[in-house]
């Protein structure tokens, strides 16, 4: 499996990091953040997407969606898209392309939704690959996903403060790919918004046995402190991580 750092940043958009997107080979996206399109392109992989996989509904997760969907609509793409995420996820979509005047007859093709349950039991989907998610702590219903192919697994996290389901998802994953907003020391604010940590980070490694971290989604307040984030975490995990940044790729 190919993972590609797509966007990386943290709430705020950075000169250097547009907002969260993680691709899967060349046809899957967990979350669409703004940048996403122009990123794609820049790849070549932007007529490839066939499944779009958002954790939650906030601004700096799924905005990036319009963009990409105006982009396929322009070029007359004719291959539907499906969607997968929370629940409104198709009512707040749809509503936003009323909003900006999306002219009526410029779809060249579906959007297939699917919502997830607001439960915290796992859920399957099978499709090309094995699609399990999970519910996660933070401001609003949030879930987390692992992307199963062969004998490969990945699991991101979204936005999220620590849980007993994030162990449950991520065990023995090939690569975790998890947010660290705040630092360990601000852990009652990180907290508070449905955060996690440096700390967070590492223990989760720790007690899901992945075989691989990449930390993404630092405040960009925090950006002269990437290295520190990135020692805190190793200290605690007793081995290297990945501080992912944008387009960055890593092969499992």
């Amino acid at each position: 499996m190919k993972v590609t750092f797509i966007g990386t940043a943290g709430s705020l958009l950075s000169a250097n990091k547009s907002y969260p997107s993680i691709l899967i080979n060349d046809d899957l996206l967990l979350d669409c953040g703004e940048g996403t399109t122009q990123k794609l392109l820049k790849i070549n992989s932007i007529n490839n997407i066939k499944i779009i996989c958002i954790t939650h509904l906030h601004n700096d997760h799924f905005l990036g969606l319009f963009s990409l969907l105006w982009y396929y609509w322009l070029n007359n793409r004719t291959e539907d898209l499906e969607i997968i995420g929370p629940p409104q996820t198709q009512e707040t979509i749809e509503k936003i392309l009323n909003l900006i005047n999306t002219p009526k007859g410029m779809r060249s093709f579906d959007l297939q939704y699917i919502e997830l349950e607001d439960s915290n039991e796992m859920q399957v989907f099978k499709r090309k690959y094995n699609i399990k998610t999970i519910k996660v702590v933070h401001s609003i219903v949030a879930f987390a996903y692992r992307i199963e192919n062969g004998n490969k697994s990945i699991c991101y996290l979204g936005d999220t403060a620590p849980s007993q389901n994030l162990k449950k998802l991520a065990k023995n994953c090939d690569l975790l790919i998890c947010e660290s907003t705040f630092p360990s020391k601000f852990k009652k604010i990180a907290y508070k918004y449905g955060h996690s940590t440096p700390f967070d980070l590492a223990k989760l490694a720790i007690e899901s046995n992945s075989k691989r971290v990449a930390m993404i989604h630092i405040f960009s307040t925090f950006s002269n402190q990437l290295e520190k984030f990135k020692l805190e975490a190793e200290k605690e995990l007793k081995k290297k991580i990945i501080l992912a940044e944008d387009l960055m790729k890593i092969e499992l």
